[in-house]
């Protein structure tokens, strides 16, 4: 409302704008809230856990995990895991949905001051689909035409592959066949572009502080090896998604970041950490911190997988056996505490195209059946049955507590003896990969809320070196391909329950549990948004990290 000033001598009324208090802004001019701390106090701080080896995410996803947030995709994730707008300001879908046009943001920059251009786009694409560059993620865009054929070196004419800049500010993807949630893939972390100058010029190196350039609110700006990393505001990012802090510090440590205990986040050295199981009893019953505590479902699962190819586990019996031996009610109430909750499928509760309580009995807890079925399969208690090392890769304390569950519970019930093996990240995976891991801790967390991340991505059969197990069920393909073209929404999440009855009633997978993340947030720590799933998660996918903030203390 505009104040009004009477003037007695002519009796005329003056309406006047009276301008509020200039908001304070940082260093990249975006208006700070009001309860918000000083533009130099707008530094987060996290136990990032065990450091990098690059910053290169669109090939080195795994290893590049602190640089998620220094990416700006074609489209973003909201914190509702919905599709919104990136690097593309706008899109449309051929009327056959095999063409996407992406049209960019005009005037987008690089970090250096470079324009970002369609240009930029194809070469990323073409560069992780590259199979001499090696991305183990490069599955993940074979929708896309020409992109199987080029990743598995049947085709070498990188021309082939269905990614073309019509121009400096159109970029055009073509499919397969008919794919609805492309817009979902071209949000994923792996889909980043890359500085090409940069790359050709410094090779692997290109991503180190001081030769790192990224499109994103966020560029790498120092990297001391062994100690952290510091992210800082770009200067030269005019997008939609601003950040507030100045700076974001990775801080590196050994293990997972629950691992190093809660004496940081309790000494005020971080902002946020995360939890491990062993802590929570004991966070629950201090005054303080419990109040600091946030628990939510984001979507994953956690199971084991198996060499399906090869004795014991190639007997659909065993696998069975084994899914029946363990007891997830009794893993998630005692051995994990609470911060999980149980596991019979893939997809979780709530989950679009979830059909977990459908399929709860089908790998239920039946120690009965599981001994009768091992016996079938011609280990009666385990007789005669071959140690297997059961593998788990750089674990968390809640995962360590898994593996060790399980080890016990197939030992009571059916004799089966298992020795943990142990391994760093990068030792798991590469063996992984190579399909040499016999039985196997593994998980997945979901990249976007859409059936084909959870099922098709993981569970379809690939050649060795570009899979993550050797399941092959050809009825499982089959649906999972039709789901993955099919425009019409219900038959397409028919064919994915179809496909994941499949999956569970083969024993593809031994369901565990679905985790809960457990979270310590100091009351600071501002911005995070209620989404519509009842839940304000932290996450450096998408745009949520842009809305935090340092309040004041």
């Amino acid at each position: 409302m505009r104040p009004v000033r009477f003037c007695l001598q002519t009796g005329i009324l003056f309406f006047c704008l009276l301008s509020p208090a200039s908001a304070v802004t940082n260093s990249v001019g975006k208006p700070l809230p009001p309860d918000a701390a000083p533009p130099a106090q707008q530094v987060f701080r996290y136990i990032h856990g065990s450091e990098p080896s690059s910053y290169d995410v669109s090939v080195a996803l795994y290893e590049a995990q602190g640089a998620v947030c220094l990416f700006e995709r074609l489209t973003m994730l909201n914190e509702n895991l919905e599709i919104v707008p990136g690097a593309a300001a706008r899109w449309e879908m051929s009327p056959d949905g095999r063409r996407w046009t992406f049209h960019l943001r005009p005037g987008a920059k690089w970090s250096d001051g470079r324009p970002v251009t369609a240009h930029d786009f194809e070469y990323s694409y073409k560069r992780f689909l590259d199979p001499a560059v090696g991305s183990v993620y490069a599955f993940f865009y074979y929708e896309i035409k020409g992109a199987k054929a080029y990743n598995q070196g049947k085709v070498k004419d990188s021309s082939t592959v269905g990614v073309k800049a019509l121009n400096d500010l159109t970029l055009v993807i073509e499919t397969e066949k008919p794919c609805p949630y492309l817009p979902f893939i071209v949000a994923f972390s792996g889909s980043s572009p890359v500085p090409r100058w940069q790359v050709e010029k410094y090779g692997k190196k290109w991503s180190d502080a001081g030769t790192f350039v990224s499109n994103s609110s966020y560029v790498l700006t120092e990297w001391r090896k062994g100690q952290r990393a510091v992210l800082s505001l770009n200067k030269y990012y005019n997008g939609p998604y601003k950040g507030y802090l100045e700076k974001i510090i990775q801080l590196f440590t050994a293990g997972s970041p629950g691992a190093v205990g809660t004496l940081p986040y309790e000494n005020n050295e971080v902002d946020w950490q995360t939890v491990a199981v062993t802590d929570v009893a004991r966070i629950e019953k201090a005054p303080v911190l419990k109040t600091q505590l946030v628990r939510y479902a984001f979507p994953d699962s956690w199971f084991l997988i198996f060499q399906t190819r090869k004795p014991p586990f190639n007997s659909l019996k065993v696998r069975q056996a084994i899914s029946h031996a363990i007891d997830r009610e009794t893993l998630c109430r005692t051995a994990l505490r609470g911060i999980a909750i149980p596991a019979y499928s893939m997809l979780p509760p709530n989950f679009p195209g979830s059909t977990s309580a459908q399929l709860k009995s089908v790998q239920a807890y039946n120690p009965a059946l599981a001994k009768k079925l091992l016996a079938e399969a011609g280990y009666p208690n385990g007789a005669g049955f071959p140690r297997q090392d059961l593998w788990v890769g750089n674990a968390s304390p809640a995962q360590n507590i898994l593996t060790q569950a399980i080890q016990t519970m197939l030992k009571t019930t059916l004799g089966i003896t298992l020795t943990i093996k142990a391994s760093e990240d990068k030792v798991y995976r590469d063996n992984l990969y190579k399909m040499e891991i016999p039985i196997g801790l593994g998980g997945f967390n979901a990249d976007y809320p859409d059936p084909n991340n959870l099922l098709a991505m993981v569970w379809h059969s690939q050649p060795i070196g570009y899979g993550r197990q050797d399941w092959k069920n050809p009825v499982f393909d089959r649906l999972v391909d039709a789901a993955a073209f099919e425009m019409n929404p219900a038959k397409r999440m028919k064919l994915y329950a179809d496909a994941e009855r499949t999956l569970v009633e083969d024993v593809g997978g031994v369901f565990l549990v679905h985790s809960l993340t457990i979270e310590l947030r100091k009351p600071w720590l501002k911005g995070l948004k209620m989404n519509k799933y009842g839940y304000s998660f932290f996450t450096w996918i998408g745009t949520v990290h842009t809305q935090m903030y340092i309040g004041k203390r």
